[in-house]
């Protein structure tokens, strides 16, 4: 072998030596990037899953994953900065505004000299409808260390107070509210078995994992009574509307304001569940401790009439108006003087047990502010909720009361939202039944299937079942419930959306049948592929421009145009490989607007599979409109 040949062969080993090694390193290179990858995106994935069945398979979650715990511990509690000066009392059925605190401190925190100093005057608030409230003229009176209480008129009343001293500074402004007892006490026991006492406690955009999280000591105070957990609960809507309209409907939301809202000013003439209720003679309240953002009435009239026996919203509304200031820089916490608005949810509910006392009772409270748009803020929720069951239970309510604890969705906007955990943790909401043991031995086999279908895929349409079949209790009798279970399966693939929790869910049952988009369903596995795949970018031009569509009859929103893409994630659909769905998450200009929507491909054609959602704040972008629907897409121009 000449010399050059031998060179020509050691340069072909070294070559293909070199080779080798770049593959080697490129290979570890892509499995090491391959499991940071994995470990970071899958860190919150269970073994399991918390629905098996043929037709729906839902991943388990990891509600102490290191993305969650990560966003846990941000935020500060946040205070009222004024003082709670008085407060309102029923002693010996009269209704009192009394000194919340000693003459001395009252004396030191208005900077007076002595108690009488401080003037105030109050007004007698009266309801009209859910967005006007009648105010009396002012009555005057001044503060007395002989004179500790003023006596009011007797009976449910609102008033508003307000009080200052000589230079006209004001040092209190605030709404109390008084619920005198009933003034027939009879028991109710008596009725045990005839009368079940209903109450759904809401506490708004806390997903299930969440409340694993952050309310811990609720969570193992419920572990010592009897209920049921529904893991497979999925959300139906965008927000809480969509979600609530089919709880206290069971109608979507299209469906109801078709039917009863659409040509009306009003939501006065649907029918809502608690008008069922009533109808079975039970009492009903409703409270919600956010006037601006309630269910009926964001970009809504809300009611005329008022829709139950007792309403938390004139209060609310009458805060809102003149007493409301915020304790958060995004305006988003309030209080009026030294009470958070939940807290007045919350008095709300406490002043209502002696009412709960008397008989059948439907009740619903809804708690948002705070929880709504902080992923930490639940926390702070903890041992105001244990303290509010413990009562329920010291005075006996739960003893005769099925109680749902729920939320409407997961958190919907904020940085943990854009995680991938946040984005599946965003249509699971809470919810647990809560129910005295005599129900199950009353009612053995409704009670088998609401434990039965703690695994079930489960939906607000359903919630609105089981709440119908409550007003008469007959109706889950073991031999009712075995005939409607045998219906029910011979009705397969026709079940109804909404299927009573005390009747066995299907396995069959997907989303489709249950009527959960596409978008917001958890049984669909997930399975993130690059965001420089050319679908991605097809299905985020897709969304934008049908953004621009949505958009196009408000001259004043601006058309967006895409602006990048952050993540991307195929849906399993079955064998066929020319239909597939796409979830996209993608930002647009101007606005700095992020959103997410689900589309699917079919061959060469693209569709729209639920709704496009937005998951970061908008602030006051959209100040040019005022419609729900079209807010979260509108960037209003300055012209």
């Amino acid at each position: 072998m000449t010399k050059s040949n031998r060179t020509y062969v050691i340069g072909r080993k070294k070559v293909r030596w070199m080779c080798l090694v770049a593959i080697l390193i490129c290979t570890l290179l892509y499995f090491k990037i391959y499991k940071i990858y994995n470990d970071s995106d899958r860190d919150f994935l269970l073994e399991g899953y918390f629905v098996n069945t043929s037709g729906c398979r839902m991943l388990a979650l990891n509600p102490f994953s290191k993305t969650a715990l990560s966003y846990l511990n941000r935020l500060e509690p946040m205070k009222c900065t004024q003082v709670k000066l008085l407060d309102a009392k029923t002693i010996e059925g009269e209704n009192y505004l009394v000194l919340a605190m000693p003459t001395e401190e009252i004396v030191k925190v208005c900077n007076v000299d002595r108690v009488s100093e401080v003037y105030c005057k109050y007004k007698m608030i009266e309801r009209l409808n859910d967005n006007l409230n009648t105010r009396s003229e002012s009555r005057m009176f001044r503060l007395s260390n002989q004179e500790k209480q003023l006596k009011l008129k007797s009976g449910p009343i609102i008033t508003r107070v307000q009080c200052y001293v000589e230079d006209n500074r004001t040092i209190y402004h605030d709404v109390h509210f008084l619920l005198p007892e009933p003034r027939d006490h009879h028991s109710r026991s008596s009725s045990r078995g005839k009368h079940l006492s209903v109450m759904i406690i809401g506490i708004d955009s806390i997903s299930h994992m969440q409340f694993q999280r952050s309310l811990p000591l609720l969570s193992a105070y419920i572990a010592t009574l009897p209920h049921v957990e529904f893991w497979g609960y999925n959300r139906v809507g965008q927000n809480s509307y969509p979600n609530l309209v089919p709880l206290f409907s069971g109608l979507n939301e299209t469906e109801l304001e078709s039917s009863c809202y659409s040509s009306e000013r009003s939501f006065d003439k649907c029918k809502f569940i608690w008008q069922d209720f009533k109808a079975a003679g039970y009492n009903t309240s409703y409270a919600e401790d956010n006037s601006v953002i309630g269910t009926f009435n964001y970009c809504k009239w809300g009611f005329d009439r008022q829709p139950t026996d007792f309403y938390l919203r004139p209060v609310m509304l009458e805060v809102d108006l003149f007493t409301r200031y915020s304790v958060d820089e995004q305006s988003l916490v309030h209080c009026s003087a030294g009470r958070k608005s939940a807290e007045i949810l919350h008095e709300f509910i406490y002043k209502m047990i002696p009412h709960l006392k008397q008989g059948p009772y439907f009740s619903v409270s809804w708690e948002t502010q705070g929880v709504h748009d902080y992923f930490g803020y639940p926390k702070f929720l903890d041992a105001d909720y244990l303290k509010l069951l413990k009562r329920l239970r010291s005075s006996h309510i739960l003893s005769n009361t099925l109680v749902f604890l729920m939320a409407d969705h997961g958190l919907r906007m904020g940085s943990f939202r854009s995680t991938s955990q946040g984005m599946l943790e965003e249509s699971q909401p809470l919810l647990i039944a809560i129910y005295p043991q005599w129900l199950e031995e009353s009612y053995p086999l409704a009670i088998s299937n609401l434990r039965r279908n703690a695994h079930s895929l489960v939906t607000t349409f359903d919630l609105h079942a089981t709440l119908k079949d409550l007003t008469n209790l007959s109706l889950l009798n073991d031999s009712h419930i075995e005939k409607e279970s045998i219906l029910l399966q011979e009705l397969d693939q026709n079940m109804p959306r909404g299927i009573s929790l005390f009747l066995p869910i299907p396995d069959t049952r997907d989303c489709e049948l249950a009527s959960i988009p596409a978008e917001f369903c958890l049984c669909h596995k997930l399975y993130k592929i690059p965001s420089t795949d050319d679908r991605c970018e097809k299905a985020a031009r897709f969304m934008v421009k049908r953004i621009n569509l949505i958009i196009q009859d408000y001259p004043r929103c601006q058309s967006l145009a895409l602006n990048g893409i952050q993540d991307a994630y195929l849906l399993k659909r079955g064998n066929d490989q020319d239909i597939f769905g796409l979830k996209v998450r993608f930002g647009t200009q101007p606005g700095d607007g992020f959103f997410e929507g689900t589309a699917t491909f079919s061959g060469n054609a693209l569709m729209l599979n639920g709704p496009i959602q937005r998951i970061n704040r908008y602030g006051n972008q959209s100040y040019c409109v005022n419609n729900y629907k079209i807010e979260m897409y509108c960037y209003c121009s300055e012209y």
